[in-house]
C-alpha cells in the first residue's frame, strides 16, 4: 500500500504505542481485572444466593442492572450518531475523533444488553427468547434491534480500520508478533487502488446512511419499552425523542472525556486540540438544551394533569428527603453547568470542557436511576408488606460491584484496542491541523472586530444600567416607606346543604392586585351590639379563607331574617389592615323534573325566611341554569322566579354519560339579599354517548396486526440486505488485491 511522508510520520508516531506498555499501563490493567474479578465473585453469590443479595423486591424488580443498561446503550448511539455524521458531511476536523466514537459504540452495545442477563432470574430460560419469542412482544424487539445494531456497528468500524491495518500489515510490529498474521487477514489484501478505493468509500458511506436510523430506531424501541407500559412516569409519548436526545447527550459526553483521557496518556496534542473540545462541546450544549427542554415538557405535563398516580411519582422526586437531590442535580445541574462552561469564554478550555462532560455523564446515569427507581416504588396497588426494603429500593455491593466491573471492562477494552489499533486513523490523520489553523486565522479577525465593537456598546449599555437604576431608586424607597395596601372580599355561599363564608385578601403590589397566602383572617358574626366570633383561618395559596356558618347561627334567626357577617384582617409584616363586611338572607331553592306533552321540564321553587320561622315564596329572583362540563359550566338557560315558582324547557341534545345521566345545577350568583346560592340534581334526560369500543392493543395480542409485523420485517431485511451487500464488497476488494 503507497504510504505518502504524512502516514509515515503519523505510523511512526504511533508504532511505539503498539509495540509495548508502561509500567502504569501494567498496573492499570491488573487493577481493572481486579475490580472485574470481585465484580464476577459478586455474580458468583448472586448465582448460588440468589437475588436476595440484591436490592431488588418484588415492587423494585429493576434496579442499578436496569440503569446501567439504558445507560450503555444510550452512549453507543451517540459514537454512531456523530461518526456516522461526521463522515457523512466530511467534517474535516472528524479524523482524529471518529475511530473513538466507533470504539465506544461497539464497547457499549457489547457491555449493556449484558447487564440484562444479570437482572433476570433464570439464565436457563434464555434461549426461550429464540425458541419461542413473538415478534410482537416489545422486550423481542429490543433483541432483534440491538442485535442489528450491533453487528451494523462492528462493520462500520472495521471497514474504518481496513486502511490501517493495511499500513500495519506491510510494517508489521516488533513485539506481540501473533499479531502480525491478523493483520494480514484483516486487511483483506487492501492497496489502496483506484478500484478498491472506490469499493471501500461506498461501502462506508452506505453504512454510514443506515446506522444513523438504525440508532435512533433502536433507542426508540428500548423507549417504547418503557412508553408502552401503562404506568405513571414511563407512560408517556415522548419517550422515544427523550430517550434518544438524552443518549446523545451523555454518549457526546463520554466522547469527549475519552477524548480527553487519550490526549493525556498518549500525548496527542498535536493531533486533538481545542478546536475538537469546542466544537463537541457545542454540541454537547445544543443537546443538553433540548435534553432540559424535553424534561421540562415532560414533567409540566405529568404536574398540570394532576392525575393521583402520576402526581405520587412527582411527590417522589420532589420530596426533599427522598429524591429532590438527586432531581436538582439530574435536571439542573447536569444541564446548566455544561452550558455555562461552554458558553462563557473566561470558563472553556479543554480541563473545563472535560470536567463539564463528566458532569453531564454523571446527571444522565442519575436521570436513569430516577426513571427506574422512584416509579416502581410507587406501585398502583397498595404495597401490605410494608418492610423498609420492599417498599424503598437500596442497592447492596453485589449490584455496586457489577457496576464498577462493567465500567472496568469498558476502560479495559478500550485500552486494550488502542493497542491493537491506532486510536487515531493513521491515513489522513493530519488533515484537521490546517483546518484549524485556518478556524484560527478567522476566529482572530473575528475577535478584533466584536472587541472594537463591544468597546462601543460597553458605553452605551453602562449608562442605559445607570439610569435604569436611577429610574426605578424612587419606586424602591415608595415601596418602603408606607406599609402595602389590601383589599378584603367578604362572600356568602349555600351550595347545597352547606352555607359558608368565602374571605379573599389581596394586595396591591407595583400596581397590580395579588393574593397574600399565609394570612390569619377573622371572622364574626353581627347581631345588633353582639358579636359570635366564627374563628380564624388561615389562606391558601389562592389568598382564600373559608368559614362555615353553624346551624344554630342560622337557627337565631337573625334581625330581621338578615344576618350580618365581618372578616377582618390585623396586618403583617408590611401589608396593612382590612376589613370586610357582607349581609345576606337564607334561600332555601328545591329542584324538580317532570314532562309534559312530550317536553322535559325543570321546576324550581325558592323560599325566604317570613315571620314566626315561616318560609314564604321568592318573588322576582333570577336564576342561571348550568350543565357541569369537563373544564367548565355549560349554561343551559335562565328563568325569572315569580311566586316562589319558576320553570325551564331543558334542551335534549346536551350529551350525558353512557346511560343518559348528567348534573343541572340551579344558582343565584352574587345577589345583594341571598349572595350565591346553588342547587343541583341528577337526571337522566341527556343524550347517551355511544358505547366504548374495546380495542386491543396489538403490541401484546397474540393476533398482531399484520402491517406491524411486516413493516418490522421489511425493515429488517432492508437493513441485513445492505450488511450482506458490505460484506460482499469487503470480498471483492481482497479478490481484487490478488492482481
Amino acid at each position: 500500500m503507497y504510504e505518502d511522508e504524512k502516514t509515515q510520520q503519523n505510523l511512526y508516531a504511533f508504532k511505539p504505542q503498539l509495540e509495548k506498555m508502561s509500567k502504569k499501563g501494567v498496573a492499570l490493567v491488573v487493577f481493572l481485572l481486579l475490580v472485574m474479578g470481585f465484580g464476577m465473585y459478586a455474580l458468583y453469590i448472586q448465582i448460588v444466593d440468589g437475588h436476595i443479595v440484591t436490592g431488588m423486591r418484588d415492587n423494585v424488580v429493576w434496579g442499578l442492572y436496569i440503569v446501567n443498561f439504558i445507560f450503555f446503550i444510550g452512549i453507543s448511539y451517540a459514537g454512531a450518531l456523530i461518526s456516522g455524521i461526521l463522515h457523512l458531511l466530511r467534517v474535516p476536523w472528524r479524523t482524529p475523533i471518529i475511530r473513538m466514537a466507533e470504539m465506544i459504540t461497539v464497547i457499549s452495545t457489547m457491555i449493556g444488553p449484558a447487564y440484562i442477563l444479570l437482572c433476570i432470574g433464570r439464565l436457563d430460560r434464555l434461549p426461550n427468547l429464540i425458541l419461542f419469542g413473538r415478534i410482537q412482544s416489545p422486550i423481542i424487539w429490543d433483541v432483534i434491534a440491538i442485535s442489528t445494531y450491533l453487528s451494523g456497528s462492528i462493520i462500520f468500524l472495521y471497514l474504518a480500520m481496513i486502511r490501517d491495518l493495511a499500513i500495519l500489515r506491510d510494517n508489521p510490529v516488533k513485539t506481540a508478533r501473533w499479531r502480525n498474521p491478523i493483520y494480514r487477514f484483516m486487511a483483506v489484501r487492501y492497496k489502496d487502488s483506484t478500484k478498491q478505493k472506490e469499493l471501500l468509500n461506498v461501502s462506508t458511506d452506505l453504512l454510514s446512511i443506515v446506522i444513523i436510523p438504525l440508532a435512533i430506531l433502536v433507542h426508540s424501541v428500548l423507549a417504547w419499552i418503557f412508553g408502552m407500559t401503562l404506568r405513571p412516569g414511563w407512560h408517556s409519548t415522548i419517550f422515544a425523542p427523550y430517550f434518544v436526545i438524552a443518549a446523545v447527550y451523555s454518549g457526546t459526553g463520554v466522547l469527549i472525556m475519552v477524548m480527553w483521557v487519550f490526549r493525556k496518556v498518549y500525548h496527542l496534542e498535536s493531533h486533538i486540540t481545542k478546536i475538537h473540545f469546542n466544537y463537541l462541546g457545542i454540541i454537547m450544549i445544543v443537546l443538553g438544551a433540548m435534553y432540559g427542554y424535553f424534561t421540562f415538557s415532560e414533567y409540566l405535563t405529568s404536574w398540570y394533569g394532576s392525575i393521583k398516580w402520576d402526581m405520587e411519582v412527582l411527590f417522589r422526586l420532589f420530596n426533599p428527603s427522598e429524591y429532590w437531590h438527586l432531581f436538582v442535580f439530574a435536571v439542573f445541574i447536569g444541564v446548566l453547568v455544561p452550558i455555562i462552561i461552554v458558553t462563557v469564554p473566561k470558563f472553556r478550555n479543554i480541563n473545563s470542557i472535560a470536567f463539564a462532560a463528566c458532569i453531564a455523564v454523571l446527571a444522565l446515569w442519575v436521570k436513569r436511576y430516577l426513571i427506574i427507581i422512584p416509579t416502581l416504588e410507587t406501585p398502583m396497588l397498595p404495597i401490605h408488606d410494608l418492610r423498609p426494603e420492599y417498599v424503598h429500593y437500596s442497592a447492596t455491593w453485589v449490584e455496586w460491584a457489577l457496576t464498577f466491573a462493567g465500567i472496568a471492562l469498558f476502560i479495559l477494552l478500550f485500552y486494550l484496542f488502542s493497542k491493537f489499533i491506532p486510536i487515531i486513523p493513521v491515513v489522513r490523520s493530519g488533515e484537521e491541523k490546517d483546518y484549524s489553523r485556518l478556524r484560527k486565522i478567522v476566529f482572530e479577525k473575528q475577535m478584533k472586530k466584536v472587541i472594537r465593537q463591544r468597546k462601543k456598546s460597553d458605553v452605551v449599555v453602562t449608562g442605559i444600567i445607570i439610569l435604569l437604576m436611577i429610574a426605578s431608586t424612587p419606586r424602591v424607597i415608595a415601596q418602603e416607606e408606607g406599609p402595602v395596601q389590601t383589599v378584603l372580599k367578604l362572600e356568602y355561599f349555600h351550595i347545597d346543604s352547606v352555607q359558608n363564608l368565602k374571605a379573599t385578601l389581596r394586595a396591591k403590589i407595583d400596581g397590580r392586585y395579588m393574593p397574600l397566602p399565609g394570612m390569619e383572617i377573622g371572622c364574626k358574626v353581627l347581631q345588633g351590639k353582639t358579636e359570635t366570633p366564627l374563628g380564624t383561618n388561615t389562606t391558601n395559596d389562592k389568598g382564600i379563607a373559608t368559614f362555615a356558618i353553624p346551624d344554630e347561627i342560622i337557627a337565631s334567626g337573625g334581625d330581621k331574617g338578615f344576618y350580618s357577617f365581618e372578616a377582618s384582617f390585623s396586618g403583617k409584616d408590611n401589608y396593612d389592615k382590612a376589613l370586610a363586611r357582607t349581609t345576606m338572607k337564607p334561600l332555601r331553592m328545591e329542584m324538580s323534573f317532570f314532562q309534559k306533552e312530550g317536553e322535559k321540564m325543570v321546576n324550581l321553587k325558592a323560599f325566604e325566611p317570613g315571620k314566626n320561622n315561616e318560609w314564604i315564596p321568592v318573588e322576582n329572583l333570577d336564576v342561571q341554569f348550568y350543565v357541569p362540563r369537563t373544564f367548565s359550566l355549560l349554561k343551559v338557560g335562565q328563568a325569572a322566579i315569580t311566586n316562589g315558582s319558576a320553570s325551564l324547557e331543558f334542551p335534549t341534545s346536551i350529551p350525558g354519560n353512557q346511560l343518559g345521566y348528567l348534573t343541572l345545577v340551579a344558582k343565584v350568583e352574587e345577589n345583594d339579599n341571598y349572595g350565591n346560592v346553588e342547587v343541583s340534581g341528577t337526571i337522566n334526560w341527556g343524550k347517551p354517548l355511544p358505547p366504548t369500543k374495546i380495542i386491543k392493543r396489538g403490541l401484546g395480542d397474540t393476533d398482531a396486526p399484520l402491517w406491524m409485523v411486516y413493516t418490522l420485517i421489511v425493515l429488517l431485511s432492508l437493513v441485513w440486505f445492505h450488511y450482506m451487500y458490505v460484506i460482499f464488497t469487503v470480498f471483492r476488494i481482497r479478490h481484487l488485491g490478488k492482481t
